[in-house]
Parts: C-alpha cells; sequence; structure tokens
C-alpha cells in the first residue's frame, strides 16, 4: 500500500502506511519505518550503481534496435556531409541564395526526423545514471525527489519484517539501463539485474545480515 513521510513534534520521521488500508487481509495493522533508513538506502542504491564502457551497445541490443540505430547513424553521418558539401559549393557559387537555403533547410528537416526515440531516452537515461552520484551529492532534499521521480515510478518498501527497501519499479527508459548495469565494489546493496518475472520490477538486495525474503514475499509486491 501507499506510504507517507510524517514528522512528529520531536522531530522523529517516519515512511508510514495509511492505517485504515491495513485494516484487513495479509498484512493487518499499518506499518511504518524511519525515513532516515529508507533515505540511506537510497543514497547507497544511487552510488552503488555502475555502467561499464559497452553500455550502450548492451541497452541497443537488449531493445532490440542496435542495427536500426547504426542505420540511423549511417544516415545522419551522410545527411551532414551533404550540408558541409553543399555549403562549401555555395561559397564557390554554384549556388543561388533562394535554392541553396531551400535545400539547405530541407536536409535540415532530413536530419530533425532521423532519430529513434526509445534509442535517444534510453540513451540520455544511461548519461543521467552515469552522472547521478555527482548530481545526488550535490543536490537540495527537493531536488532528489525530482531526481527519482524523473527515474522511478515506485520504490517498495518492507517495513515490516526487513524495515528495507525490498524492490524498485523504474521509468520505461531505465529499464534496459538497469539490466546492464553492476554494483560499485564494496557496496551493501545491488539491484538484480534479471526484471522479477518479466514485470517491470527490479528486485533490491540490501546487505549480507538481511532477513531473507521467502519467495511468497516477493510474490507478493507483484499485487501490491
Amino acid at each position: 500500500m501507499p506510504m507517507w513521510a510524517q514528522t512528529y513534534q520531536n522531530g522523529y520521521a517516519y515512511y508510514r502506511e495509511q492505517k485504515g488500508s491495513r485494516g484487513h487481509g495479509v498484512c493487518p495493522g499499518g506499518k511504518s519505518v524511519c525515513c532516515p533508513v529508507i533515505d540511506r538506502q537510497i543514497t547507497s542504491l544511487i552510488e552503488a550503481i555502475e555502467l561499464g564502457p559497452q553500455w550502450l551497445e548492451e541497452v541497443l541490443a537488449i531493445i532490440s534496435i542496435k542495427d536500426e540505430v547504426d542505420t540511423v547513424k549511417k544516415k545522419r553521418e551522410a545527411t551532414k556531409e551533404k550540408i558541409r558539401r553543399m555549403a562549401k559549393a555555395y561559397v564557390d557559387g554554384v549556388f543561388p541564395d533562394e535554392e541553396y537555403h531551400r535545400q539547405k533547410k530541407l536536409l535540415e528537416l532530413e536530419l530533425e526526423s532521423l532519430v529513434i526515440p526509445q534509442a535517444n531516452a534510453a540513451e540520455e537515461a544511461g548519461k543521467l545514471i552515469m552522472d547521478l552520484p555527482r548530481l545526488w551529492e550535490k543536490a537540495t532534499i527537493e531536488e532528489q525527489r525530482k531526481l527519482l521521480l524523473s527515474m522511478l515510478d515506485a520504490v517498495y518498501v518492507d517495513a515490516k519484517e526487513t524495515k528495507s527497501i525490498i524492490a524498485i519499479k523504474p521509468k520505461p527508459p531505465f529499464k534496459p539501463i538497469l539490466q546492464v548495469a553492476a554494483s560499485r565494489k564494496g557496496s551493501d546493496i545491488h539491484i538484480l539485474n534479471e526484471p522479477f518475472k518479466d514485470s517491470s520490477l527490479f528486485l533490491v538486495e540490501t546487505g549480507e545480515s538481511r532477513t531473507p525474503r521467502p519467495k511468497e514475499a516477493a510474490q507478493d509486491i507483484l499485487q501490491a
């Protein structure tokens, strides 16, 4: 169920389930977990994600459009070369002004059309992931929140037993990025690269001393 942050007069803050929504079923009663515990785990998770030198090729292979991307790149380079040669011909007096600007505009429109949205979105997502630790370190709480909202649709927390993050649901462009990501050496938290049961969820493992989660607990994530 959804959780909200609640701060008490003594300054302690908790992520808390709405109590009325847990009055029956497999998880009775509203549960809570200290905000700093989950916030520290989020920071550790952000710092742990690492991409290898071939990450973009691996991502394009996952979304099965590598050949298409290569073709588009070649067409873009060819179009840029046409624009360059035409500009040189214009300087040499081959083209009159009106004809030059007409053909240049047509080639620029062609260049703008030579994109693959899915690949572009994944590439931008990967660049954000690579720059994320630096951005996160300098960001305010509100800026960190906006960064998370740009990347994730949900963070799942076990507020009953492990008091930890157990899964995340990335936005579509970030799904293939997490499938090729690695965890930095020495990190005590990491994302399992394979989406859970072909869903959009990625399970998260936190530390070696964590309470083991039974398979049915992971299955419950999909039911929430």
